[in-house]
C-alpha cells in the first residue's frame, strides 16, 4: 500500500480524507505541523507553497489543503485570508460588511496540494457556492457561525457534526481524484 501525510490540524477531515485513500489502497498518514502561508489572493499559490515547504520539511510526500471563501458582495473578500479574519473579526463585523447587501453568495473554494521533497507539485481545486445568513448562529468559527451550505437552512455551527461530515463527503470529489493520481503514480 502506497503512503503519503497529510498535513493538517483538523484530525475530522484527515479521519474522512483517509477513508477516501483507503479505496484507493493509500495509506494516508497524519503530521500537525505550522506551515508559512505566503500572502496571495490565489488560494492554489498559498497551497503550493505550504505543500513544498512540508514535503521539504517533513523529508517525504505530503498533501495539504487550503481553503478561500470569496464574498461576492464584497469584491472576493476574504479569499485565501480566511485562518486571519477568523482571527481579527467576528461574524457580526462580517455581517455588518453585508449589511446593505442583497447578493449573499460566498464561494468556498478548496485547493488540495499534493508536493514531494524534490519540488513536485499537482493540485486538484473544488468550489462550492454558499450564502451568508443575516444572523450569527452558534459557535465555532466566524464564518463556521454565519455560512449557509447550499441544500441547508441554517448555518454551519448550527448543524450537527453528522451532518457536516456528510456535507463534506459529498464536496469531496478532488479527495478522490488526488488519491486516483497517488494510485497510479509509479
Amino acid at each position: 500500500m502506497k503512503q503519503v501525510t497529510m498535513v493538517t490540524g483538523n484530525i475530522g477531515k484527515w479521519q474522512v480524507a483517509s477513508e477516501i485513500f483507503k479505496k484507493y489502497n493509500v495509506e494516508l498518514l497524519h503530521e500537525k505541523m505550522d506551515t508559512f502561508e505566503i500572502q496571495s489572493h490565489e488560494v492554489e499559490e498559498v497551497s503550493k507553497y505550504s505543500a513544498l515547504y512540508a514535503a521539504e520539511k517533513l523529508g517525504r510526500p505530503v498533501i495539504k489543503s487550503d481553503v478561500g471563501y470569496f464574498i461576492e458582495a464584497l469584491n472576493g473578500f476574504p479569499g485565501p485570508f480566511l485562518r486571519y479574519i477568523n482571527d481579527y473579526l467576528t461574524s457580526e463585523e462580517i455581517l455588518k460588511l453585508m449589511e446593505d447587501k442583497e447578493n449573499r453568495t460566498i464561494l468556498l473554494k478548496e485547493c488540495l496540494t499534493f508536493a514531494t521533497p524534490n519540488g513536485e507539485c499537482i493540485q486538484f481545486v473544488s468550489i462550492e457556492k454558499a450564502s451568508i445568513s443575516k444572523i450569527s448562529m452558534g459557535s465555532g468559527t466566524t464564518f463556521d457561525r454565519i455560512v449557509i451550505f447550499d441544500g441547508y437552512d441554517k448555518p454551519k455551527s448550527m448543524n450537527s457534526e453528522e451532518d457536516n461530515i456528510k456535507h463534506f463527503e459529498k464536496q469531496l470529489d478532488i479527495y478522490d481524484k488526488m488519491a486516483k493520481y497517488l494510485e497510479s503514480r509509479e
